[in-house]
């Protein structure tokens, strides 16, 4: 009886473990929403080009997210099943959205923060991307930093 308990254990791990992540990418994604939105907020606050390199990086980053974490993962959670998979993203989306109206509520001003920088910072410690991903990422927490001083 141990030994089933075990072996059951050790494949829901993996399992709670990927929907852990998932969970909290989508927060991650529901971030970069409200940080797009507070780029658009801004107006002419901060420097346009600088603005494109945060958006460009932070776009990546979320891209990243999409593809290699949640629709692998849900699509591993749900068995391949394409049609539950597409539900589940769905609701997924509706998560990020609920997440990016909380920091809507939390940080109403038309500006970024450092709180903003280093929630991102944070995210990226649970999903690292490789490549221009990760320098346009990094070139973007440092604007990000610039725009919160």
């Amino acid at each position: 009886m141990k030994k089933i308990i075990i072996i059951t254990l050790l494949f829901l791990i993996p399992q709670l473990s990927m929907a852990a992540l998932i969970n909290e990418m989508q927060t991650c994604q529901g971030l970069i929403e409200h940080i797009d939105k507070k780029l658009d907020e801004t107006g002419s606050k901060y420097d346009k080009n600088a603005v494109k390199k945060v958006r460009n990086g932070l776009e990546g980053y979320n891209q990243y997210i999409q593809r290699e974490i949640v629709t692998p993962g849900l699509l591993q959670f749900n068995g391949g099943d394409q049609s539950k998979t597409k539900k589940m993203q769905e609701q997924v989306d509706a998560y990020k959205k609920t997440i990016a109206k909380r920091y809507d509520l939390t940080y109403p001003q038309n500006e970024i923060f450092m709180n903003h920088a280093m929630a991102v910072n944070e995210c990226a410690k649970q999903a690292v991307p490789s490549g221009q991903e990760l320098e346009d990422l990094k070139e973007a927490l440092n604007l990000m930093v610039e725009f919160a001083q």
